[in-house]
């Protein structure tokens, strides 16, 4: 019965999404009307400009706003999409998202009580979310249990095939993890042989064949866990040997896929971080507790800069007296107090701002409610940067990281029709990425 109630709650969550989001198929050819474009982040931006897309591509992008009698289409179909007072940029990419995850004080719970069918319906309707919030592309950090890899690479499956509507999501399937530095909930060691983490590994050879079993179960890219968690008491700095990184990170390179150092907020997790740079590892995830040597690391080896802002803003509340009142307010009282203790700090992200190290856009999302994701943006116009450098991070430089840059980040000619409107200039008001109007995703249409 519980299954049962929980995928018919999941199943009515996308029933009354679809009815405040509507989708078009994709037309053979469409032109979009772009009142004001921003066809490459960092540039200026361009005024009345024609998007031309057949087949999900960008064709060309000409001046002015042409009409299906300016053009030679296939069968002589051609849509309209008029955004002619709408300001139009490229679709945002998300780094770090928790698809299966949402903040409540079951969601321990969920990923061992709830079935791979539970977890792949509440990743569709979060799915939903985040496309109706203007991310185009997501990756998925995983939980390291097996239901959770089965129901979203299922989800991943069935939104490229259109069956779903949803971003495209890079999935991990199960971080890489030493024993004992898994981040999941402990039960009994009976429970724990049978729902044990996925991804587990110890030695060089071992964590070689960890990364190899990931990607035969479908993994895109390797998210390993370099560092303890502050949600782990007496967490280590360091999880892996400096050995055990680099095994990790070649046989993941060796086999075409980006590797992830995902950190905690341990506060001497900078040894763990540091080896990750090391060992080369293609981003470092929540950098909180950084010494000097992770600077120079950072400047030489160019690796982004991936901070999480906006979770920990939304984890916990106000004033030590509404602890509670945040999105992870069910945690211990402990923990909650280290996470406001943490919040009232100068984040890391201020010095890497102050520094110029290259930051890529991750929101966490699944620690506060997903669909909020753009929250981030505005703690980093918080902490200085412009809005146009702030729109990079979830754009070129998230492509970057994961070897996109080719096909989306920009709204260029041969380009994914990935993109976004809203209504006002977020180059002057970041927060108008909070209120996306529409979405176009490998140029099907979605509005509100």
């Amino acid at each position: 019965m519980r299954m049962h109630r929980s995928m018919v709650a999941a199943l009515g969550g996308v029933l009354a999404a679809a009815m405040a989001w509507s989708a078009a198929p994709a037309p053979p050819m469409l032109i979009v009307w772009a009142g004001t474009l921003l066809a490459v982040p960092g540039e200026a931006p361009l005024t009345q400009r024609s998007l031309i897309v057949r087949s999900g591509l960008i064709e060309r992008v000409v001046p002015g706003f042409i009409g299906a009698s300016d053009i030679v289409a296939p069968h002589g179909t051609v849509t309209t999409l008029d955004l002619s007072k709408r300001f139009v940029l490229p679709g945002l990419i998300d780094l770090h998202v928790h698809l299966t995850t949402e903040p409540s004080a079951s969601s321990g719970l969920d990923e061992v009580t709830g079935s791979d069918a539970d977890l792949a319906l509440i990743a569709a309707v979060n799915a939903r979310k985040t496309l109706a919030a203007g991310f185009t592309t997501v990756m998925d950090m995983g939980t390291g249990r097996l239901a959770h890899e089965t129901a979203i690479y299922a989800v991943r499956n069935a939104i490229e095939a259109g069956r779903i509507p949803g971003p495209q999501v890079l999935a991990c399937g199960s971080p890489i993890s030493a024993p004992g530095s898994s981040r999941t909930q402990r039960f009994q060691p009976a429970v724990e042989r049978t729902i044990a983490p996925q991804g587990t590994c110890s030695g060089a050879d071992d964590c070689r064949r960890a990364v190899r079993e990931q990607v035969r179960r479908g993994a895109d890219f390797i998210n390993f866990y370099d560092t303890g968690s502050l949600l782990t008491p007496n967490s280590p700095a360091q999880t892996f040997t400096d050995e055990e990184m680099h095994a990790i990170v070649e046989t993941a390179h060796a086999l075409h896929r980006k590797a992830i150092a995902d950190g905690g907020n341990n506060p001497r997790s900078a040894a763990g971080v540091n080896a990750a740079i090391r060992a080369g590892a293609d981003a470092v995830d929540t950098v909180t507790y950084p010494d000097p040597e992770t600077w120079t690391l950072l400047a030489k080896s160019g690796v982004k800069f991936v901070p999480h802002l906006y979770a920990l803003q939304a984890a916990v509340g106000d004033t030590p007296e509404t602890l509670s009142q945040g999105s992870m307010g069910w945690l211990p009282e402990p923990i909650l107090a280290s996470l406001y203790e943490l919040k009232q700090q100068t984040p890391s992200a201020a010095e890497a701002l102050k520094r110029g190290v290259p930051m890529a856009f991750a929101s966490d999302a699944g620690v506060f409610e997903h669909g909020r994701n753009a929250g981030e943006f505005v703690q980093y116009v918080r902490l200085g940067m412009t809005p146009a450098d702030a729109i990079k991070t979830a754009t070129i430089n998230a492509a970057q990281v994961f070897g996109l840059t080719s096909d989306r980040a920009t709204l260029e000619a041969g380009k994914r029709a990935d993109f976004i409107a809203v209504a006002g200039d977020p180059l002057h008001d970041i927060t108008e990425l909070t209120r996306v109007l529409v979405v176009v995703r490998g140029g099907e249409v979605y509005q509100q």
